[in-house]
């Protein structure tokens, strides 16, 4: 059986029995320098679209009933490359009451761009070019079977709601911070000073059980199958 068929099996348990449980709703409010699409899914894949925004000078807003207590949500983003870029945002799951900022530690994101060649993309990602949902799907699936979400980035110091060049962006929580993947050889701040960090990007936020968690529960799955298959 393949790796990312061991994989779907695995997941397929962990959703079904996360959907034994309540189903979550949502209220999502973010915007991005320059544009981003919204979606949530599973480890491997997206399985619905939200929304997208293209001014950052707009708080987006969207709300979302009925979903996995196990799902993530995944933002991809791409900038055009000049003066600053960044993401935030603040997500609530009205079911649990429960509210991450970006900032927060559980943000993880993936630089596709990094992985251009094994994704099949173009090389370097060329600016003000939004991923498609199969290219966003592509990227989730090998970030996730090869271990690669890393922590997000922010400015040296932190940027939070309100800072230069954008301001305080309404409707998300002064606390929340501008966040970006800051690329090898990048600007010290990869918010500010015109760059390609390894874009597009794919940043994704756990629904409800921390992203460790659910990565042991599913390594593990895959561990007793590969037990079992031996056997």
């Amino acid at each position: 059986m393949s790796k990312i068929r061991l994989w779907r099996v695995a997941a397929a348990a962990f959703v079904s029995s996360a959907a034994l449980a309540q189903a979550d709703d949502w209220t999502m409010r973010l915007t991005c320098d320059n544009q981003f699409d919204l979606y949530f899914g599973d480890p491997l894949v997206t399985t619905s679209h939200e929304g997208f925004g293209n001014a950052w000078t707009t708080t987006y807003s969207f709300t979302a009933t009925g979903r996995l207590p196990s799902d993530y949500i995944y933002v991809a983003t791409s900038s055009d490359q000049q003066v600053a870029q960044g993401l935030i945002g603040e997500f609530t799951n009205t079911t649990q009451g429960r509210t991450s900022l970006t900032g927060d530690s559980e943000w993880q994101v993936f630089p596709a761009g990094a992985y251009a060649a094994a994704l099949g993309l173009p090389s370097p990602w060329p600016a003000s070019l939004q991923p498609t949902r199969a290219q966003v799907d592509r990227a989730i699936t090998y970030a996730t079977l090869n271990g690669l979400w890393m922590a997000t980035d922010t400015s040296p110091g932190g940027a939070l709601n309100g800072v230069s060049p954008w301001g305080l962006r309404p409707g998300i929580s002064a606390s929340a911070e501008w966040i970006w993947h800051r690329a090898p050889g990048g600007p010290a701040d990869p918010l500010r000073g015109g760059f390609n960090h390894d874009e597009f990007l794919v940043f994704r936020l756990s629904g409800n059980v921390p992203a460790p968690m659910t990565a042991g529960m599913l390594g593990g799955g895959l561990v007793l199958m590969g037990r079992r298959r031996r056997a």
